[in-house]
């Protein structure tokens, strides 16, 4: 018998064909969503951060109202009074070791000429100038003095990282404000007018490029610290009979210790057994102590340091400054900085300023190019 073969269905003239999408695409599809739903949630997650950091122009409030605004005018201007007078107790000590230090150096009764040299500018490279103010609290005051003031470089070109020390004893002439035009410690100038005017006295003194600041404070040091679970630093026998005696403790040794925040924080500002010199050598200490310590922290380690430290910072770096930065930081992680201190060795000498205070009286011109060198070369 025959085989009859049925003829396939024709189909109706006009109407499309079914297609289905073809394997390869389907995935790249599937890919391209799921990039998108993680890159949202990154993003977000990063704003969620960055919002907690708190953005300031660096300028001293003069915006608050009512009787509570009163009472902090009052009592910062108590406390700037106090600054100047030299009866604050950690204004005293430094005059103590400021009226020793000078001894040894030629006293001028004329104030340093400024330098003319023009300020670089380099695309390739971020000056931010880093402020540790005295508050022993989670906010900040407009009377605080900037007890530690340091310039951290970023090379963008090279990957390398630099960190320059300002002594803080340093006389420069007041810019701006109530003061203007008399000569006090760097520290001050932060209690008379903020971070905007500590940094346009490190560029017009030092000519150097920074327009940006980075606050902290005795607390947010501390947190930090606690935060990435502790430093590693090489002490010596003295440092560690100061750090016995000032904490209380009998766990510190000449060698390598493991600080806590408070340990980091009380050999960050030793001075009484060497000098402030040596003092904010310790400090950039910490601060590579801290870099290292980072390098092997996991991600909820990393969460926790930021929802720790962020909200005790203030900067007036912008939230897409900040980003940009961040971009960068896989080529920062784990650097070893370049440091020194200014003024240098043998290019300052004493002078009298407000209250009669010794003050270092720096070659401005000389330290600007050793900064310019040391920050561009």
């Amino acid at each position: 018998m025959k085989r009859v073969e049925k003829e396939p269905a024709k189909r109706l003239e006009n109407q499309p064909e079914k297609k289905r999408m073809k394997k390869p695409a389907k995935i790249a599809l599937i890919a391209l969503l799921a990039l998108l739903v993680l890159g949202g949630s990154v993003f977000g997650y990063i704003h969620s951060k960055l919002r907690l950091i708190d953005y300031d122009d660096g300028k001293p409030d003069t915006e608050q109202t009512g009787q509570d605004g009163d009472k902090t005018r009052q009592a910062e201007k108590e406390q700037i009074q106090r600054i100047i007078d030299g009866d604050d107790p950690d204004v005293q000590a430094q005059q103590e070791d400021m009226e020793e230090a000078v001894q040894e150096l030629e006293v001028v009764s004329w104030t340093p000429p400024m330098s003319e040299m023009e300020i670089l500018h380099d695309d390739n490279v971020i000056n931010i100038l880093l402020i540790g103010t005295d508050e022993r609290s989670d906010g900040f005051s407009s009377s605080a003095r900037g007890d530690s003031i340091m310039i951290l470089s970023l090379n963008k070109a090279t990957g390398s990282a630099k960190l320059v020390s300002l002594e803080r004893a340093i006389g420069v002439p007041i810019l701006s404000g109530q003061y203007q035009g008399q000569w006090d410690w760097l520290t001050h100038t932060f209690a008379y007018g903020g971070a905007d005017l500590m940094l346009r006295e490190v560029r017009e003194c030092f000519r150097v490029d920074v327009e940006r600041y980075i606050r902290v404070n005795f607390n947010t040091f501390r947190q930090g610290i606690e935060a990435i679970g502790g430093v590693d630093i090489t002490i010596s026998q003295a440092e560690a009979d100061y750090l016995n005696r000032e904490l209380n403790a009998t766990g510190y040794f000449a060698g390598t210790n493991h600080m806590s925040g408070w340990g980091a924080l009380s050999y960050a500002r030793c001075r009484e057994i060497d000098s402030d010199w040596t003092r904010i050598q310790r400090q950039r200490t910490v601060i590579q102590a801290a870099i290292n310590a980072t390098r092997g922290l996991s991600v909820g380690e990393l969460d926790n340091l930021l929802n720790s430290v962020l909200p005790l910072v203030r900067t007036n770096l912008t939230e897409g400054e900040i980003l940009s930065l961040l971009t960068l930081a896989p080529r920062f992680q784990g650097v070893t900085l370049s440091q020194r201190t200014i003024p240098a060795s043998g290019t300052y000498g004493g002078m009298r300023g407000m209250g009669g205070r010794y003050l270092y009286a720096p070659d401005f011109d000389a330290n600007a190019k050793i900064l310019r060198d040391f920050l561009y070369g």
